[in-house]
């Protein structure tokens, strides 16, 4: 690429494909034509000589120099960010960080000894909230979000996926078998998390079939109370496969694969583009969720090692 002079707009708009996985998301999210945004790819890939997207059924995937490239232009947004607050940009005393129950306890709180130990100059707030926060009008400052902020005011990027597997402790599967199949749950306590549902078209395929069939032993509106229930050898439930890093207590079902999987965002609002103290904030956050430091996170299903995952029968958990 040696001589390459590459178009940062034209950076941008490969971010915000990658960011959400097609140019349909991209032109909504630059506020731009579908024709401007195909144009200004073709172009980027023209000028470094290199295709960036393999085309699937899934939509716009990143091939392994894109990856790369990718890393790089966040890296060149966190400069250009630092600049514009050193110009001025006004550091707020707090940050909120608002995000459901589940990641907020299960996942966030277990990495904030890595974001304190960073000396952070501004206070952190962790907010849960059972529902997706409305940035724009105030609900905080970053979100981790199961749906794809669509205010221009938001600046938003996908951060993984969570892959929904079964989990059960020992004590219950001694007691009650280990079901190696979907069908074999019908004879199982199944414990379901009832809560706002997110991308239901990735549930309702893998789900239909199921949810009139399967009992429903035992339901909660919070993610702790499941959790504590099932390491208690209350019954089966369906949680994302990150847990498996997080409680030993709870046994993966591996031989069962994923229920579903979805994607879930990190948003910020445009205020914190302009701060510095910001920065440590979101490069946690990034760090936190990064396939390649946590291969849970990643879009195809890696099975947790030792333990096993635990796909909801009933099907709307969101942790």
């Amino acid at each position: 690429m040696v001589g390459v002079k590459l178009d940062w707009d034209r950076l941008k708009v490969f971010q915000a494909i990658a960011d959400t996985g097609s140019i349909t998301g991209a032109a909504q999210t630059l506020s731009r034509s579908y024709g401007k945004v195909s144009n200004d790819l073709d172009e980027l890939e023209r000028a470094i000589g290199h295709t960036l997207f393999d085309r699937t059924n899934r939509g716009l995937e990143l091939k392994p120099f894109a990856q790369d490239l990718l890393t790089s232009v966040h890296a060149m947004t966190d400069t250009v960010t630092s600049i514009m607050a050193r110009a001025g940009g006004r550091a707020p005393e707090k940050i909120v960080i608002c995000a459901r129950e589940g990641m907020a306890s299960y996942w966030l709180a277990r990495h904030l000894p890595e974001l304190l130990d960073l000396d952070i100059d501004v206070q952190v707030f962790l907010k849960v909230l059972p529902n997706t926060p409305n940035l724009a009008a105030g609900d905080g400052d970053i979100a981790i979000q199961y749906e794809m902020p669509s205010s221009s005011e938001v600046i938003s990027r996908q951060l993984g996926w969570l892959h929904y597997i079964l989990y059960a402790s020992p004590q219950y599967l001694a007691a009650r078998g280990e079901p190696n199949e979907l069908s074999d749950l019908h004879k199982h306590q199944i414990l379901r998390l009832k809560s706002e549902e997110y991308q239901p078209d990735r549930w309702e395929a893998a789900t239909s079939a199921w949810s009139a069939v399967l009992p429903d032993t035992m339901s909660t509106d919070a993610s702790t109370v499941m959790v504590e229930a099932c390491a208690a050898g209350a019954g089966i439930a369906a949680m994302p496969s990150y847990v498996s890093q997080c409680d030993p207590r709870l046994k993966p079902l591996v031989a069962i694969k994923p229920l579903s999987s979805v994607k879930f965002w990190l948003a910020y609002t445009e205020r914190l583009r302009d701060t510095r103290s910001s920065e440590p904030v979101l490069r946690w956050i990034r760090s936190c969720f990064d396939p390649r430091r946590y291969s849970c996170f990643r879009e195809v299903y890696v099975p947790p090692a030792g333990n096993s995952n635990d796909p909801d029968p009933s099907g709307r958990a969101m942790l």
